[in-house]
């Protein structure tokens, strides 16, 4: 099919119900005789779809056909959908049924009248992610049990778990229903090939179709309609719509399947006329059973004589295009026909939409150094051609080699304010964030899932709790402010639960902290009681929906513009598919209801096929080449390039050789044999080139080819087909948007490099912006251009500055930094905590045994906070380790006679005009009176050497022993003398023995050493009262707290 951004066509024709101008290899096809079976052969873009709809309105029109004798076929829902538009659009006139349908959709008819007359229900479509569903359910049983078919051993339970088992083993079940091989056939086939998993899958294809039988006897899958529908046909039952066709049309012949022909080859022995329009060149779901060669063979395929006709001229694009396309297509095998290839390119102006606008060359070479540089140069040339040139954003594509980098890549366009929409298929519902938010609501609701920390954290940050991760732990913070206040002790992870768990536990909590989490836990409470009065599942989703408000939200976000919108109806496209599919299993009477639905939406792992509706606003389309199969546009970006990813070569069906199962099958007929590895490496290499052949031919006037090349990523030999790369697309260059005009401007106007002119403009230009209210470009945004609030010292003259260890080795660090802290607040980490957790135990622990520490250490472990559980358990181990470096401390402190004077002994000194204060770790005493000052270090990172002799920690603790400050605490042991300090770190990273821990020791201090150290917190007092603080520029952002210092140091504009 081709279509014009969702429907175009060639050889000039234009919408409505005038009849477009056709070229006379088109003209033959309107002139075939009534009752002829023919196929139609041409090159992308030649019109085969314009002139499929030109015959039918030429038989209905002005043969005066019945138009309910006359049915078109289309590979997919979504292009039938459109082919159906346009026959409507140029008839003109009221039918009794749509004119297009899918092959699919034609059997479900058949079927369904069969059923209906014998009294039977109505057959049921089973769905893929169902049918998924239903096998993984099988061989999850077969591994309970022990019982299921003989795999071999390739094929171990690890290997069956997989979706890419289950994936092929659907696709070899079809292409065993498709052929009609009997599974005593399947087995025998694989004992005489070597394949014993066929075997197997024989075994586990009898006992599916047993239990689906039993269980479930009005459901089949596609498949297998198609091939009931074709034994009805062939039996004289076809039912009113089949029954009365005198033609079918089918679109994109290349596309369809064995079963699917041989539907086709039943209607054409009841004296149907079959026309086919097709191109073997751009088959893009050969990998999924279509049958490219049926183009070439459509004649003995059907068993009926048919014509052969040849569309002669390109209309969609011009002759640059049309030899870049003829380059791709002369790398590709043959399919039995090639003279379509040989079509040429229409006069000048004779291109669909008339005259040629000016959009560059017509073939461009992207090439840039990482992934996201690509990405951002293809948002750049798509902006460029919308803003420049007036194309519009629904006649821009790219178009990717599979659906898994669709998402990523739309993403990426969205985040540089290039709207963009997806093709409906590409993931599952679950992988759908705001459906997978709505469903977890549900899933915890109806208690199908347990109410943990993890899923509690995952609600309240959900879309459906509002929570931001700020937001959450004030809300923590507030839960556990409570819990000590009523003398609990009890985590704040559990108190969540509890919170979420029962509506009004959180009336006692300030309403701004607990309002969101409290209407969360009333839309629990109420799908828990709708549930048990046996609300359905589509009930239970538009409880929550309706009660959350988020409707009204996302649709006003979704009618403005940049990423906010992008995401709002892409929001909105996901639950709306929700309900789609909600409603289509209420409609079936499913009796297990909401838990039923959530284990086939939840587990699948398969798209559904759904027919919600989706967002159409004007936006680019990101697609897979199966996603533009029918479709055209201006300009298509063809993305992605990478070696090893298109062309993909890894062979198809590798764990159960599907396509070798076909080619023997259908050699066995023939009495041939499967070809060699090699030819089988061809075939898929042709299949790639099909599909690369079929993105590049979409285009009318620019086609984009892009790829990342590095030293860890290489760019496809397919690259090599188009011109060098244009090194300015290829540069980075700033984002064409008004956020990165603004940056641009403000960097010539604030920068040095500038001259007096450029300056200038820049200042006119922004004046300009902020005059439309563009937000930065009004300098009074600007960080760094106001005034200081304050010019005064931070400390008054007479104040004393407080001064603590840490804080004194900060400030020398960088005094910008230490202000920052100051004024921001520092912040927490698991490390601090644990550090906390460990001092406490090492204090209150009634012996030195290793169980007795880890009791205290494990009591309190709730109280740490771990963003994954392998982090939890790493930091687990860490503390076991550290648990037994403590005890071992302890006991060896107890066999030396040492006593403790105290633990955690604060102290504050008087060192004008500094105030030294600090709490001091353990102060030891040991059998000859000397004092040790003892700090105790959790952390991994140690100081040795010169950082130990002047560590001002321990020179401020040993000071604080000579000032007399512990003199209170030592009194009831007697005389002491100082010696000493040091540092004891209790988690030892080598193995090395005798001990568990090690310790870094600082030497008593002479009273020299006492007066520089009191010199070096007096001039850090100084510094600290000052108005202004210095600090380097560069900043370890990845240290701990390092990414809010960096923000301090970022100037206004810091890229382009």
């Amino acid at each position: 099919m081709s279509a014009s951004g969702t429907d175009s066509h060639g050889g000039g024709r234009t919408p409505g119900l005038d009849a477009p101008r056709l070229d006379p290899s088109q003209h033959a096809v309107l002139d075939l005789a009534p009752g002829d079976s023919a196929v139609v052969l041409g090159a992308p873009g030649s019109g085969k779809t314009t002139t499929l709809v030109e015959f039918v309105a030429h038989r209905v029109l002005h043969d005066g056909l019945d138009p309910s004798a006359v049915l078109a076929l289309a590979p997919s829902r979504t292009a039938a959908t459109a082919l159906r538009d346009s026959l409507g659009a140029r008839l003109g006139i009221t039918t009794a049924g749509p004119l297009a349908r899918t092959a699919n959709s034609l059997a479900f008819d058949i079927v369904t009248h069969a059923r209906r007359a014998a009294g039977l229900v109505p057959p049921r479509l089973i769905s893929g992610g169902e049918q998924d569903g239903d096998i993984a359910a099988l061989l999850a049983g077969h591994l309970d049990d022990g019982a299921g078919p003989s795999w071999p051993e390739t094929l171990g339970p690890d290997v069956r778990g997989l979706r890419v088992f289950r994936t092929e083993l659907r696709e070899l079940m079809m292409r065993v229903t498709e052929r009609g091989v009997p599974l005593d056939r399947l087995r025998a086939l694989g004992r005489e090939h070597g394949h014993p998993e066929w075997q197997a899958v024989a075994d586990f294809v009898q006992e599916y179709r047993d239990v689906l039988a039993f269980a479930r006897d009005d459901q089949f899958d596609s498949t297998e309609l198609v091939v009931l529908a074709t034994g009805l046909l062939d039996r004289g039952e076809p039912g009113e719509l089949a029954g009365g066709l005198q033609i079918v049309l089918v679109d994109d012949v290349q596309e369809v399947s064995r079963s699917q022909l041989s539907l086709l080859a039943a209607l054409a022995r009841r004296g149907v006329s079959i026309i086919g329009f097709g191109d073997p060149d751009v088959a893009t779901s050969a990998f999924r059973g279509a049958e490219p060669r049926a183009v070439g063979e459509f004649g003995t395929l059907l068993g009926v004589e048919v014509q052969t006709l040849m569309l002669s001229t390109v209309h969609r694009h011009g002759a640059a295009l049309r030899e870049f396309t003829g380059r791709v297509v002369e790398r590709i095998g043959t399919s039995g026909v090639v003279g379509h290839r040989a079509a040429g390119v229409g006069a000048a102006g004779e291109t669909v939409g008339g005259s040629e606008p000016d959009l560059g060359a017509p073939v461009v070479t992207l090439r840039a150094a990482s992934q996201g540089r690509e990405r951002a140069a293809i948002a750049r040339l798509l902006r460029e051609h919308h803003i420049h040139r007036g194309v519009p954003w629904s006649r821009l594509a790219v178009i990717v080699r599979s659906g898994a980098l669709v998402p990523g890549v739309a993403r990426s366009l969205s985040l540089a304010n290039v709207p963009t929409r997806t093709t409906a298929a590409g993931a599952a519902l679950r992988d759908d964030a705001a459906a997978r938010a709505l469903l977890a609501v549900i899933d915890v609701g109806i208690d199908r899932a347990r109410l943990t920390p993890e899923s509690a954290v995952e609600l309240l940050t959900g879309p459906f709790g509002r929570l931001d991760r700020l937001a959450l732990r004030r809300l923590r913070l507030a839960l556990r402010a409570e819990e000590l206040a009523g003398g609990g002790n009890r985590p704040s992870d559990e108190l969540l639960v509890e919170a979420l768990a029962e509506p009004g536990r959180l009336v006692t909590i300030e309403r701004h902290v607990a309002q969101h989490a409290a209407a969360l836990a009333t839309h629990l409470g109420a799908v828990r009681a709708a549930h048990a009065e046996g609300a359905t599942i589509e009930e239970l989703l538009w409880l929550v929906w309706d009660g959350s408000g988020l409707a009204d939200e996302w649709l006003a976000e979704s009618q403005g513009s940049g990423i906010a919108a992008t995401e709002a109806n892409r929001a909105l496209d996901g639950i709306l598919a929700l309900f789609t599919a909600a409603k289509r299993f209420v409609e079936r009477g499913e009796s297990r209801g909401a838990e039923l639905f959530l284990d086939g939406v939840l587990d699948a792992e398969v798209p559904e096929d759904s027919l919600a509706p989706r967002s159409v606003a004007e936006s680019v389309l990101v697609t897979t080449p199966s996603g533009a199969v029918g479709l055209e546009f201006d300009v298509v970006v063809v993305a992605g390039l990478q070696d090893g990813v298109w062309p993909n070569l890894k062979p198809r069906g590798s764990l159960l050789a599907a396509d070798e199962f076909a080619r023997i099958s259908d050699g066995a007929d023939a009495g041939i044999t499967s070809g060699s590895a090699q030819a089988n490496r061809t075939d898929v290499l042709h299949d790639e080139l099909r599909m690369f052949a079929l993105a590049v031919s979409r285009a009318r006037h620019q086609v984009v080819l892009s790829a990342t090349s590095n030293d860890d990523e290489s760019e496809s030999v397919l690259l090599r087909l188009g011109p060098e790369a244009d090194e300015s697309l290829s540069a980075a260059r700033p984002p064409l948007t008004l956020r990165g005009l603004v940056g641009q401007l403000r960097r010539v106007l604030t920068g040095t490099h500038a001259g007096h002119e450029a300056r200038a403009a820049a200042a006119s230009g922004l004046a300009q912006l902020a005059a439309e209210h563009i937000p930065g470009a009004d300098p009074d945004d600007w960080h760094g251009l106001a005034e200081p609030s304050t010019t005064k010292p931070l400390f008054a003259d007479d104040d004393h500055v407080r001064i603590s260890p840490s804080t004194l080795e900060a400030f020398e660090e960088s005094p910008l930094d230490w202000f920052i802290d100051r004024v921001s607040g520092s912040q927490s980490s698991n490390a601090m905590g644990l550090g906390t957790i460990v001092h406490s135990a090492m204090e209150h622990t009634p012996d030195s045994s290793y169980e007795s520490v880890w009791k205290l250490i494990d009591e309190r472990w709730g109280e740490l906070l771990f963003e994954a559980p392998w982090l939890a358990e790493r930091e687990r181990r860490a503390a076991q380790k550290i648990a037994r470096g403590v005890a071992e401390y302890l006991r060896h402190f107890e066999r030396d006679g040492k006593s403790l004077a105290n633990a955690e002994e604060r102290f504050e000194l008087e060192v004008p005009p500094a105030k030294l204060v600090g709490s001091i770790d353990r102060v030891e005493r040991d059998a000859a009176g000397g004092v040790t000052i003892v700090d105790l270090k959790t952390g991994a990172s140690k100081v040795t050497g010169e950082q130990l002799a002047g560590h001002a920690q321990l020179q401020a603790y040993q000071l604080a022993y000579a000032e007399g400050q512990l003199d209170g605490v030592l009194a009831e042991f007697g005389e002491h003398h100082a010696a000493g300090a040091k540092l004891v770190y209790p988690r030892r990273e080598t193995k090395r023995p005798p001990q568990e821990y090690d310790e870094a020791v600082q030497a008593a201090l002479t009273d020299e050493q006492l007066e520089e150290f009191r010199e070096r917190v007096r001039a850090a007092a100084r510094l600290m009262a000052a108005a202004e603080f210095a600090g380097s520029f560069e900043v370890d952002e990845y240290r701990f707290g390092g990414a809010a210092k960096k923000l301090h140091r970022t100037p206004a504009v810091s890229s382009d």
